[in-house]
């Protein structure tokens, strides 16, 4: 990995113990966002149909207790993954997306690419889960938009102009990829990996009281990422954290950018904060987090090569 400082600097490393998780290979392996919200730690994957709550301890944070998606919204679509790309909290309510992402089919002949493309509909969760008193998520106060059909966030999206022309195309290849969530005080941003459109990465915003109403029309902003979209967002003070990185499977540019929204319907900057040139390790998710009463960032890589981990344990990285 080769990062190039401007404002940020990797300060420490994190720990994350996930003994006692069910597949853990896939779940460490596979980080895909992360929330933190008191003393508790949210962590979903790209893989399976589940999600992690960890505690503070010790050099980092511990596994709790771990969740199945079914529990909570038990008519999520049958499939081996909903493909959780992020999670956030906020005023007593977690929330997670799936990517609602198209695949290509693997082709049966080595060397060879099908031309065609799997519909996942279980990869298109946008929901919320009540929290207790105690943190833990109420089974059965789970609230989603409809995953296909009238009203389901993908319908939503193909009315709108600038993104309808993308909704069939697989994820990867420039179609349609959330990778992003984050709660601002009125209004849910969802990051989009994809599409790039015109070389600009895509934000849209919902208002977030009525985020799981199925007639909201969504507002997008148009972001200048330097041709990267988005992995990851996180809200902090009054601007947003953008972690990018390329649409592509491609191991690099990554960069964390500082943006204030604005509704003026314009292409909007972000400043950059830090930037891997390079990283065989992809950083896919990002959250606010206090050291010390130090402010700083989490940043949780998608390392399947299993490089940051040791046993039942992952490390994160913590910048300052």
């Amino acid at each position: 990995m080769t990062p190039s400082l401007t404002q940020l600097q990797l300060t420490r490393e994190l720990t994350f113990d996930y003994a006692g998780a069910r597949d853990i290979d896939m779940v460490i392996g596979n980080i895909s966002g992360i929330a933190i919200d008191g003393g508790f730690a949210w962590t979903v994957s790209d893989e399976g149909r589940t999600f992690e709550r960890l505690a503070a301890a010790d050099g980092g944070f511990a596994l709790v207790e771990q969740y199945d998606l079914d529990d909570f919204f038990p008519d999520l679509p049958e499939g081996h993954e909903a493909d959780l790309e992020s999670v956030d909290v906020l005023d007593g309510r977690l929330w997670l997306c799936g990517s609602h992402c198209r695949v290509r089919r693997e082709a049966e002949e080595p060397g060879t690419l099908d031309p065609t493309f799997k519909r996942r509909p279980s990869r298109h969760l946008l929901g919320s889960i009540e929290l207790g008193g105690s943190g833990k998520p109420k089974k059965g106060a789970g609230r989603a938009l409809p995953y296909t059909g009238d009203g389901s966030l993908r319908r939503r999206l193909r009315e709108d102009v600038y993104l309808s022309g993308f909704l069939n195309l697989p994820s990867k290849e420039n179609g349609l990829d959330i990778e992003g969530l984050t709660l601002l005080p009125k209004r849910l941003l969802l990051g989009l990996r994809g599409p790039v459109i015109d070389s600009h990465a895509v934000v849209v915003s919902l208002p977030r009281k009525a985020a799981l109403l199925p007639d909201d029309k969504p507002h997008l902003h148009m972001l200048d990422l330097g041709g990267l979209g988005v992995r990851d967002l996180a809200h902090r003070d009054d601007h947003v954290l953008v972690l990018a990185g390329p649409v592509t499977a491609a191991n690099g540019p990554f960069r964390i950018h500082r943006w204030q929204p604005s509704g003026a319907g314009r292409i909007e900057t972000a400043d950059v904060l830090y930037e891997w040139t390079s990283s065989h390790e992809h950083p896919e998710g990002l959250c606010p987090f206090a050291i010390d009463n130090r402010p700083g960032m989490l940043v949780a890589y998608d390392t399947p090569d299993g490089r940051r981990r040791s046993g039942t344990k992952v490390t994160v990285d913590w910048f300052a």
